[in-house]
């Protein structure tokens, strides 16, 4: 299989570079799809799928060993994941895991922005802190545009959901961890 992968990616230094990460994160990587899924054949099936994006995206992979690339591999098998979770539970006529997606819900006009308030060198710590408290479902949105520094339309492809989705998960992540910055009393709302 691993054959196949790297036929998606062009250069010498990234063939290298997805070999690595293929043979020391896959067994990781099925660990966190199997634990969603329960069932070993859609677990290897997320799996592939991961793979498949992962060679799409290699080049935004700096370093084979670090937890930055640990915690991205994790995003990406969890989101196919649950895709295929949410796929297979619409075939059986059940309600989707997913939110619930509607522009009424969307959090606007939080201003100042908070997260550009805590965005220093100690606030980077806690904004790292208080995105690893949120549900997955905003954690793994929030560090991929805020940590991975991805745009959004970058965010959407490769989590498989629209780009009104991924607006809707910061919108509301922000306005989560607004509120534990209010909690903690770093942050006012300014009128």
């Amino acid at each position: 299989m691993l054959q196949f992968y790297l036929l998606m990616v062009e250069s010498v230094e990234d063939i290298d570079k997805f070999t690595e990460i293929y043979n020391k994160y896959k067994h990781m990587m099925y660990r966190v799809a199997l634990s969603i899924l329960k069932k070993p054949q859609d677990a290897e099936d997320a799996v592939q799928e991961a793979f498949f994006r992962l060679a799409k995206n290699i080049s935004k992979i700096d370093e084979v060993s670090c937890k930055k690339t640990e915690a991205f591999l994790v995003i990406l098998s969890r989101s196919v994941s649950i895709n295929i979770y949410n796929k297979n539970r619409k075939e059986k006529g059940k309600v989707d895991l997913g939110e619930e997606v509607g522009m009424d819900s969307v959090v606007f006009g939080i201003t100042p922005d908070a997260l550009n308030e805590v965005l220093s060198k100690e606030g980077y710590s806690q904004l790292k802190e208080l995105i690893e408290e949120l549900d997955d479902t905003y954690k793994d949105t929030l560090k991929l545009r805020f940590i991975f520094e991805w745009s959004n339309e970058e965010i959407a492809n490769f989590l498989g959901i629209s780009k009104n989705t991924v607006e809707v998960r910061i919108n509301r992540g922000r306005a989560k961890i607004i509120k534990a910055l209010e909690k903690e009393g770093y942050y006012a709302d300014k009128q």
